[in-house]
């Protein structure tokens, strides 16, 4: 057991040790991204570690924000349980829990706070086993497996949508919304701005595509073959095409036209999201909770195979106040492109959604949950 969780001072001032765990998806990622970043905004003498999965996109992205990421060998899957790689999955776990007690040793955290994702679920079962403080985080209306089962261990479980409380103890559940990423919060840039940074003209239309995290083949797929719409009618388009990319290269007319920028991977979705008179995007906890912070105007389509269909969950919750339009992976080729110009061309219903959408967006999440943790870690 660690028995030394006391606060430490320097100069006078707090000094916390926390671990951040989540991983697998953007949304697991930058949700620990934020707190982070809100928890140095709040006390710049704080030691932050994060623990992700070696194979999963934490690696990479957690460092490129400055924050130093443990790795575990743990690749996660429900379907695995049941099948013969179960047996694989077990001996991760195990190997797993007892490399995050050694992290655990030697940082020696104050409190452990998980985003979600496979990874978190050797990693709070250490903080359990080291009696260490645990604080969930919950993105999704419907919860993820291991926040579920640590609720119960848990000091405190942030939540945000109404529709996840009755999957938690009452006691300690609040609803503080999903953290939105700093540089969207506080470092959100104009319309001018970001259409300078992209060479598109302010005064067309902009239609802004996302596809999550490692692009979307389906929406790719019904970007190419209508995109001589979008062509005829001026309408421009910020495309997020993910790994799906040499599939359009091979199509030069697209790739070379002015008013239609593809981008890989985003790095700057602050200037994505500044430029967009509409996005089109996955339902993803996180991108949800930015465009009702930015009160955009929407269509989503739900991942068919994201786990317990929770984005389907998250887009209905929405679409019950008007405030997106929401379509299925079945329908993206007969209904996306033409459901984009219908939107991005009918302004009463973008200003009708936009008032819809506005008492849905929670600004202070990553104040909230950061004011959580200090009334545990104190």
């Amino acid at each position: 057991m660690i028995k030394n969780l006391k606060l430490k001072f320097i100069n006078n001032k707090i000094y916390p040790r926390i671990i951040i765990c989540g991983g697998g998806t953007g949304g697991h990622i930058y949700t620990g991204i934020a707190i982070a970043d809100e928890i140095k905004y709040q006390i710049p003498y704080s030691k932050i570690l994060f623990i992700g999965s070696k194979n999963h996109m934490e690696m990479k992205e957690v460092p490129k924000y400055g924050y130093s990421i443990k790795k575990i060998s743990i690749s996660g899957g429900r379907n695995k349980i049941f099948s013969i790689s179960g047996l694989f999955l077990f001996i991760e776990l195990i190997e797993s829990f007892f490399l995050v007690k050694k992290i655990i040793k030697n940082f020696s955290p104050n409190i452990i706070i998980g985003t979600g994702g496979f990874v978190s679920f050797p990693t709070l079962l250490a903080a359990k086993s080291n009696k260490i403080p645990i604080l969930i985080q919950e993105q999704n209306s419907f919860p993820g497996i291991t926040n579920r089962i640590f609720s119960r261990y848990a000091d405190k479980i942030c939540i945000a949508y109404k529709q996840s409380q009755k999957f938690f103890p009452k006691g300690k559940t609040i609803i503080t919304g999903n953290p939105i990423r700093t540089k969207i919060l506080k470092k959100f840039p104009s319309k001018k701005q970001a259409c300078k940074y992209f060479g598109l003209n302010m005064k067309k239309p902009i239609i802004l595509s996302l596809g999550g995290s490692t692009g979307s083949k389906l929406i790719n797929n019904a970007w190419k073959n209508g995109i001589s719409k979008l062509i005829n009618l001026d309408i421009q388009l910020i495309w997020q095409i993910g790994s799906y990319i040499d599939n359009i290269k091979n199509n030069i007319k697209i790739y070379n036209y002015p008013n239609i920028i593809i981008i890989k991977f985003i790095k700057d979705i602050q200037m994505c999201y500044a430029a967009s008179d509409i996005i089109i995007s996955r339902a993803g906890a996180l991108t949800i909770s930015e465009i009702c912070y930015l009160k955009k105007p929407n269509i989503l389509i739900p991942f068919s195979r994201s786990s317990d269909n929770h984005q389907c969950k998250n887009a209905y919750i929405l679409k019950k106040h008007k405030a997106s339009i929401v379509i299925q992976d079945e329908e993206i080729e007969k209904e996306l492109v033409d459901l984009s110009i219908k939107l991005i061309s009918d302004i009463p219903l973008q200003k009708q959604m936009v008032k819809n959408i506005s008492n849905l967006g929670k600004p202070n999440a990553s104040k909230d949950i950061v004011n959580e943790i200090l009334q545990i870690i104190k």
